[in-house]
């Protein structure tokens, strides 16, 4: 294929880079980025659209100007349209048609709104189903008012013919992959210079910011959901993390899940009243307690130094007792992600 090279698939783009469905239906949103999928081989192209016929011998009147439709093949409110002769590769799909086949794994569409993308010397070049339906009425003076791609079976071109659309099935073009990618990295400067607390370590900064990331949209309905989200979040941190073991990518993930899913945490150190409102809705007790900790062991680091083996044996130990109620996994993970020692 020519533009190989020039589209990534966005599963794959998502995975390498640990960015969550959420975050990057925000990002596309924001930017205007396409999403493009495949246009199988085994189908048509046409455009079909509702149009004026701008005939100077005809008076023009407000009636004459909303008259009754002609109806084509795809829509009763259209009045022309026309087999597409370029050969066209990806089909443009919505923010709302990629929300929908997150959410339920696929999608089904004959009708695509957006543009079309075929191949032009070594790159893919765009068209809108506007500009190409106004090119097929040439050298008719035409007004069109709306228009979209439909597509058909290449066999039956009067046979209207779905697409499935799966996650696997969705490319972005390279040069809008690095937007998204410039505006992550400048989105992280931000916040690594403004948000981060003087008690707050780069390995807590990462874990808060992953819970933003990860928890607000996350749907967990199954045990296996659970497993990928877990999955997921792991595989985000080894990359955020300074340095740390198995157990302690495994213990974050697991303390940033909301409550229902983590087992309960009986700790007095719970913050309460306008102390709590501090931290976001869906931020995990968990998560709040790390927090706390981190906060706790600053200030007493403000008034003794302690040698840093026997400081992490001393928290450890403290965050396993019945005042803050952490296990001896998360307390040890606890230990390492609070560690203000590999801080920027």
């Amino acid at each position: 294929m020519k533009n190989k090279g020039l589209i990534i698939s966005v599963t794959e783009f998502l995975e390498e880079h640990s960015i969550s469905e959420s975050e990057f239906k925000d990002r596309i949103e924001k930017l205007q980025i396409p999403l493009l999928c495949r246009c199988p081989r085994t189908v048509a192209v046409h455009v079909s659209g509702s149009v004026i016929i701008l005939n100077d011998n005809e008076p023009k009147t407000a009636q004459s100007l909303s008259k009754q439709h002609k109806g084509t093949l795809f829509c009763a409110d259209h009045d022309y349209h026309s087999k597409v002769d370029l050969d066209i590769k990806f089909l443009s799909i919505s923010v709302t048609d990629w929300e929908e086949i997150a959410n339920y794994g696929e999608l089904s569409k004959y009708n695509f709104n957006l543009s079309a993308f075929h191949e032009r010397g070594k790159g893919l070049a765009q068209a809108s189903a506007h500009e190409l339906l106004k090119t097929s009425l040439k050298p008719l003076p035409a007004l069109i008012i709306d228009s979209a791609f439909f597509i058909t079976s290449r066999n039956s071109p009067d046979k209207l013919e779905e697409i499935i659309i799966r996650k696997t099935d969705i490319f972005i073009r390279k040069e809008n992959s690095n937007r998204i990618l410039e505006t992550i990295a400048d989105t992280d400067k931000v916040q690594k210079n403004i948000e981060r607390q003087e008690w707050e370590s780069d390995n807590l900064f990462e874990l808060n910011k992953a819970s933003d990331e990860f928890i607000p949209e996350a749907n967990i309905a199954s045990q296996e959901e659970r497993k990928e989200l877990i999955d997921k979040i792991k595989k985000h941190l080894e990359k955020k993390y300074n340095s740390a073991g198995k157990d302690v990518f495994e213990q974050s993930a697991f303390a940033i899940l909301p409550d229902k899913h983590y087992h309960k945490i009986k700790s007095t150190k719970m913050p309460i009243g306008e102390a709590l409102t501090k931290y976001p809705e869906h931020a995990s007790t968990a998560l709040i307690l790390i927090n706390e900790a981190a906060k706790h062991f600053w200030q007493e680091s403000q008034i003794t130094i302690q040698k840093a083996p026997t400081k992490r044996t001393v928290m450890i130990e403290a965050l396993k007792s019945s005042d803050w109620g952490f296990t001896a996994k998360l307390a040890a993970a606890a230990a390492t992600i609070i560690s203000l020692k590999s801080r920027n």
